[in-house]
C-alpha cells in the first residue's frame, strides 16, 4: 500500500448521484521530468490537449485504488491542458465496485509538487443523460448522448458554454500499485460492407431484459422503467433493408451503413461527424451479423446486452468516442432523424499490449489462425484483471483465471494481470451478503444477492497454488492465506459421514452444461469433491499442512468407491427414505474428465475407461448413437480438462486435430475464441485463450507445462 499525501475531490453534492460524469481540467508548461500521477473511482480517461491517451483504473479490491503514473515529456515545454474524465456508476455491478467516486491527482517535477487534484477546474459533463437503463445485468449503464458542442473541444481546453462546478474535499481509497503494462489505444478502421434503409415495425415490442425490470435498489441498483429519462429498446423495432447500388458518404434519415473490423475487437468506437440540422444517430453492435429477408442485421440485444449507443446532436462538427469499453466486429451506424457525413469510423482497441511481441509460426495455416485467435482473446480480457468476456460482463470471474492465467505466463512471460487479480481476492473484506469464509464469485463486484459458487473458490485455491509455483511470490502467498484457511473451515460444515461434501448451498457449478442442473448436483456431487481434494492438497502445498494432504488421499478413495458403477464414474448420489446414500444413475462426460484430471482415476488403473475417454469421447462423437446415456461436455470446463488430459499423457497429435475440431470454426468467424461450443452467448471468452498453451504445448517439445 501506498501511504502517498494526495487530496481527493468531487463535484459538490453529486457524491451519491448515479451514472456521472465530471471533467478536471488544468492547464499547464511541463518541464521533460514532469509527471501525472492519478487515481480516480469508477473509471476515468486522460486527454492531453485533447488527444486521447489513458484510460483506466486497474481494478482493485473494495476500500483499495491502484495509482497511475503519466509522463509528459512529449509536451516539455507547450502549454497544454490536461483534462480528466471521471466516471461514477454508483451501482453494484460485476464490473465496477459499488463505492462513492473521487478524483486525486499531483502533477510533479521531479519531487516537487506543481499542483493537486483541488488546483483543477471541474465540470458537470451532464451531456451524457443520466437515467438510462443498464447495458446488461452485470455491467452498469448504456450510453445516450444529448450534445449541443463538440466535447473533443473541451478536452482541449475550450470550455465555451461550460460552467464550471463547485468541488468538495471526499474521501479516498488506499493506493496499491499498478502492475500491469497501460493500454496503447491504437485505432483500427472499419470497412463499409452493406448499406440501406430503415422501416419501424411497431408489432415488435420494444426489447426487456431483467436489467430493465428487476432495478429495486436494493439487491440491484440501477434507474426504475418509470424514471428513464430515454431508452434505446426500440431498437428492436428497426428493420433494415439492403440496396446493392452505390450512396453518398452522408447518411440521411432513416438510413444505415454497415462495417466490418475484420475480427472482434474491444475498445471505444470513434469517428469524425458533421451534422446539419439536428440529428439523432445510433450505433448497433455485435460480434455477429445475421442475414435477415431483408438484409444484413447487426443483433442489438444478443446475450442480453444493450449493444447500442444513442447520438442527439445539434447542428455542428463533432469528434466522438463512446466512454464504455465494448466488443464488436460489425457496427451499424442508423440514422433516424436528420443528416449525417460520418468520416473516419473506427474502434481504439483497449487490451494488454504485452502480448505483441510473442512470436508463432506452427508450419499449419489453421493451428496459426487458432493462435492469433487466442492472442486477441487473451489480450482483450487482460487489460486489468483477468476477465471472462469484455462485453456482456467484463468480470473478474474465479474458474476462467485458473486457465487465461496460464496463456498469461505463456504469451508474457509473467503473470502481472494475475498478480493484480489474486491481490483484489487478497485484501477482499468479507463480503455481508455472502456466508463467512466464502469468497466473491467474480471480483472486484458487489454480490448483494448472496449467491456464490462453491466450486469457483476451489479453483481459487488451486490457481494461487500454481501461480506461487510459477512466481515464487511469497508475499501473495501470504496476504491470501486468511482467505484459504477460511475456506477450508467454510467447507468443514458440510462434510458428511463417508468425509465428502454433501448438500452444497448457493450455485453449485460443475461445467457450463445440463450437468448443472439441480438433480445432477444435488445431495454428494462427486466432481465437486474430485475438485475439493485436490484444492485441499493445494492448501497443503502452500501453507505446510500435511493433515489436508491425507484428507484429500482419503476422499480420493471414498470417492473412488461410491461413484464408480462398473462402467462409469457417477455424477452424484442422494439419500434414500432410509438415510442411505445411492447413486443417481447421473453420467457425464465431464465427469470422467475429473476423474482423471484430480487422479481419482489414472490411465493405470483404469485403462478401459481412459482409452474410452481418449478415442470415443470427444468433439466428434454422435451423442444420440454413442454412449447416449453419457452427456456431453461442454467448452468450460469439460473440453479444456480433456485437452489437458490428453497433454498430461502425451498424444499432442490427437491434441492438435481437436484444437482444430474445437477452435478453427470460432477463429475464422470471429478472430476470437467461444465462451460455448456454438455461437451462443460470448463470442470471446478469456478462459478460452488456453487454446495458445495447448498448442504451444503440443508442438514443441522443450516448452514448459504452464502450471
Amino acid at each position: 500500500e501506498r501511504n502517498l499525501v494526495m487530496k481527493s475531490i468531487w463535484a459538490k453534492n453529486m457524491s451519491h448521484e448515479k451514472n456521472v460524469h465530471v471533467a478536471y481540467l488544468y492547464t499547464l508548461k511541463p518541464n521533460a521530468d514532469t509527471y501525472l500521477e492519478l487515481a480516480a473511482s469508477n473509471l476515468y480517461r486522460l486527454f492531453v490537449d485533447g488527444a486521447f491517451v489513458g484510460y483506466g483504473p486497474a481494478r482493485a479490491a473494495h476500500g483499495y485504488s491502484r495509482l497511475d503514473k503519466y509522463a509528459l515529456a512529449d509536451w516539455a515545454g507547450k502549454e497544454i491542458v490536461i483534462a480528466v474524465e471521471v466516471y461514477s456508476a454508483n451501482v453494484n455491478s460485476y464490473y465496477t465496485v459499488f463505492e462513492q467516486p473521487f478524483f486525486a491527482a499531483q502533477i510533479k517535477c521531479g519531487e516537487n509538487i506543481i499542483a493537486q487534484s483541488h488546483d483543477f477546474t471541474a465540470y458537470h459533463l451532464h451531456q451524457r443523460v443520466q437515467k438510462v437503463r443498464r447495458f446488461s445485468f452485470q455491467r452498469a449503464f448504456s450510453e445516450i448522448y444529448h450534445m449541443e458542442r463538440n466535447p473533443a473541444a473541451l478536452f482541449a481546453g475550450d470550455t465555451t458554454g461550460w460552467d464550471p462546478v463547485d468541488i468538495e474535499p471526499v474521501a479516498m481509497n488506499k493506493l496499491l500499485p499498478r502492475y500491469v503494462s497501460y493500454p496503447k489505444l491504437d485505432k483500427l478502421p472499419a470497412l463499409e460492407i452493406a448499406h440501406g434503409w430503415i422501416s419501424l415495425d411497431h408489432s415488435v415490442e420494444p426489447w426487456h431484459d431483467r436489467a430493465y425490470s428487476e432495478v429495486d435498489n436494493i439487491a440491484y441498483r440501477g434507474f426504475l422503467p418509470c424514471e428513464l429519462e430515454e431508452d434505446i429498446g426500440d431498437v428492436s423495432q428497426f428493420v433494415y433493408h439492403e440496396v446493392e447500388e452505390s450512396t453518398h458518404e452522408i447518411i440521411g434519415a432513416m438510413s444505415y451503413k454497415t462495417y466490418d473490423f475484420g475480427r472482434t475487437l474491444t475498445g471505444f468506437f470513434s469517428m469524425d461527424i458533421t451534422v446539419e440540422t439536428d440529428t439523432t444517430l445510433y450505433i448497433v453492435f455485435n460480434e455477429v451479423i445475421e442475414n435477415t429477408s431483408t438484409g444484413k442485421c447487426v443483433p442489438a440485444f444478443r446475450d442480453s446486452c444493450s449493444n447500442v449507443i444513442k447520438y442527439t446532436l445539434s447542428a455542428g462538427y463533432y469528434h466522438l468516442q463512446n466512454f464504455e469499453a465494448n466488443s464488436a466486429r460489425f457496427a451499424s451506424l442508423v440514422v433516424i432523424t436528420g443528416k449525417a457525413d460520418i468520416k473516419n469510423f473506427a474502434m481504439i482497441v483497449y487490451e494488454n499490449p504485452d502480448t505483441a511481441a510473442y512470436k508463432y509460426d506452427f508450419g499449419d495455416p489453421d493451428l496459426n489462425r487458432i493462435f492469433r485467435a487466442a492472442i486477441n482473446t487473451f489480450a482483450q480480457n487482460a487489460v486489468d484483471v483477468l476477465t471472462d468476456c469484455p462485453s456482456r460482463e467484463r468480470a473478474g470471474w474465479l474458474c476462467d483465471s485458473y486457465f487465461s492465467a496460464r496463456t498469461e505466463a505463456l504469451l508474457t512471460g509473467d503473470n502481472l494481470v494475475e498478480k493484480s487479480f489474486l491481490e483484489n481476492y487478497a485484501l477482499c473484506h468479507q463480503a455481508p451478503c455472502l456466508p463467512e469464509g466464502m469468497i466473491p464469485m467474480c471480483y472486484p463486484a458487489d454480490h448483494f444477492d448472496g449467491i456464490y459458487i462453491p466450486n469457483w473458490s476451489m479453483w481459487y485455491i488451486l490457481e494461487l497454488r500454481n501461480y506461487f509455483n510459477r512466481t515464487g511470490d511469497k508475499r501473495m502467498r501470504e496476504i491470501s492465506k486468511e482467505k484459504v484457511l477460511g475456506l477450508v473451515e467454510f467447507f468443514k460444515k458440510y462434510e458428511n459421514d463417508y468425509g465428502l461434501l454433501e448438500n452444497l448451498e448457493s450455485c453449485v457449478y460443475v461445467e457450463c452444461s445440463k450437468r448443472n442442473d439441480p438433480e445432477y448436483t444435488a445431495g454428494v456431487n462427486y466432481p465437486s469433491n474430485m475438485l475439493w481434494a485436490s484444492a485441499l492438497e493445494a492448501a497443503a502445498e502452500l501453507y505446510d499442512l500435511p493433515e489436508l494432504s491425507e484428507k484429500a488421499k482419503t476422499m480420493r478413495r471414498t470417492i473412488r468407491d461410491l461413484a464408480w458403477n462398473g462402467s462409469f464414474f457417477e455424477e452424484n448420489a442422494i439419500r434414500d427414505q432410509d438415510g442411505k446414500l445411492v447413486r443417481t444413475g447421473h453420467t457425464t462426460e465431464t465427469g470422467q474428465y475429473y476423474a482423471f484430471y484430480f487422479d481419482v482415476a489414472s490411465p493405470e488403473t483404469d485403462a478401459e475407461l481412459f482409452e474410452k475417454m481418449r478415442v470415443v469421447f470427444g468433439p466428434k462423437r454422435d451423442v444420440e448413437q454413442v454412449y447416449p446415456q453419457v452427456y456431453p461436455s461442454n467448452a468450460i470446463v469439460g473440453n479444456y480438462l480433456r485437452l489437458e488430459l490428453l497433454l498430461r499423457y502425451n498424444y499432442k497429435t490427437q491434441v492438435l486435430q481437436e484444437c482444430k475440431d474445437f477452435f478453427l470454426y470460432m477463429a475464422d468467424l470471429t478472430g476470437t475464441l467461444w465462451e460455448y461450443v456454438k455461437p451462443t452467448a460470448s463470442l470471446n471468452h478469456g478462459f478460452a485463450s488456453m487454446a495458445a498453451v495447448y498448442i504451444e504445448q503440443a508442438t514443441n517439445e522443450n516448452a514448459r507445462w504452464w502450471l
